[in-house]
């Protein structure tokens, strides 16, 4: 399965476990506690969930995406209270008809207008809601973030290993001159935005957005080519789009990256706007990995530590490029060029 089947198949099933955890409990505290019932909220739970799923990830995440919050918001609103309604009123209805021995269609129309269905379609609404709630919340902050942040390990400072990459789009300064204001907001949005799908395919979390630049971070591990990947997945994201670049603002984004691994301390900081942020020198020593590339005429530079951590086999070209004097760095630094050399991305080079 290819990584952006996978990523949508996570997604879709993330939302089918948070429906079904939501169905399990309305049925416990409202209905009896039989096998039946539980297996009957189960199914209606996995249904509404995955259809949220599909339209979540292949309707409103492409389709709407240009329309304003408001009116996405009231068209799911209508599509949702259509969709739960239809399901509801058809599964629910089946038992009724069994047991009372009336047709079906006279068992969905006595189930319609009962008390139970409104009751029924108030909940189901509301933990839609919450679904879409908790999603946008982890699009903001990032899904490991939320697990994390729900499960307090962000109340006090800790210590963590984990991978660096700075990436910083070439010559922004003489961009933003040669474009206005709001066509260089544009075009850095439809950069990072497009860029962020190499980032979520390859387990990346985005720390921050730093005018033209975005840090990525990634846990270290005992495989930790994800990041090297990230970058070339980045690259060929940009090159199949280099038309449309060029045809809304005559120029493509040219980037270059530099990454780096070490311990920081991981914590929340802030009252009135609390941040989760990383503290430690190798993020400075990142970023001035990262301002060498023009000089090394690399477009992604590795430390010597971050190497020591990669297995990259012959998929990618490694050139030592000595020990590098890095700004601020009292001690030089062995950094690496990397390059990718699989046959079927040599055009990417």
């Amino acid at each position: 399965m290819s990584p952006e089947k996978r990523l949508k198949v996570e997604n879709i099933l993330l939302i089918l476990i948070i429906a079904l955890f939501f169905g399990l409990l309305y049925n416990f505290l409202f209905y009896p506690h039989s096998l039946t019932e539980f297996i009957e909220a189960a199914c209606i739970s996995i249904l509404i969930g995955l259809l949220i799923g599909l339209l979540e990830e292949f309707l409103f995440k492409k389709t709407f995406e240009k329309i304003s919050f408001l009116s996405v918001s009231i068209i799911r609103l209508l599509l949702y209270s259509s969709m739960v309604s239809l399901i509801l009123s058809l599964v629910l209805s089946i038992e009724t008809a069994l047991t009372e021995e009336i047709s079906y269609a006279s068992s969905v129309f006595k189930y319609l207008g009962s008390t139970l269905f409104r009751r029924d379609l108030l909940f189901s609404l509301s933990f839609i809601a919450l679904i879409l709630f908790i999603v946008q919340i982890m699009r903001l902050i990032g899904r490991a973030n939320f697990v994390r942040l729900m499960l307090g390990m962000y109340h006090q400072p800790r210590e963590v290993s984990r991978i660096y990459m700075f990436l910083d789009i070439k010559g922004s300064t003489s961009i933003a001159e040669k474009l206005s204001n709001r066509i260089y907001s544009a075009f850095l949005k439809e950069f990072f935005y497009d860029v962020s799908d190499a980032i979520i395919l390859y387990k990346g979390e985005i720390y921050q957005y730093v005018g033209d630049e975005i840090i990525v971070v990634w846990p270290l591990r005992k495989a930790n080519e994800n990041c090297i990947h990230c970058f070339f997945k980045m690259v060929e994201i940009i090159k199949e789009k280099e038309s449309i670049y060029q045809a809304k603002y005559e120029l493509v984004p040219a980037f270059k990256a530099g990454i780096h691994t070490g311990q920081v301390v991981e914590t929340e900081v802030g009252k009135q706007k609390k941040e989760i942020v990383y503290h430690g020198d190798v993020l400075n020593t990142t970023s001035r990995i990262e301002g060498k590339c023009n000089e090394l005429g690399q477009k992604l530079l590795i430390s010597q530590d971050m190497l020591s951590h990669l297995n990259l086999g012959n998929d990618f070209h490694v050139e030592e490029k000595g020990e590098i004097e890095l700004r601020g760095k009292s001690k030089k630094m062995a950094l690496y060029g990397v390059k990718l050399v699989m046959n079927q991305h040599k055009h990417l080079l």
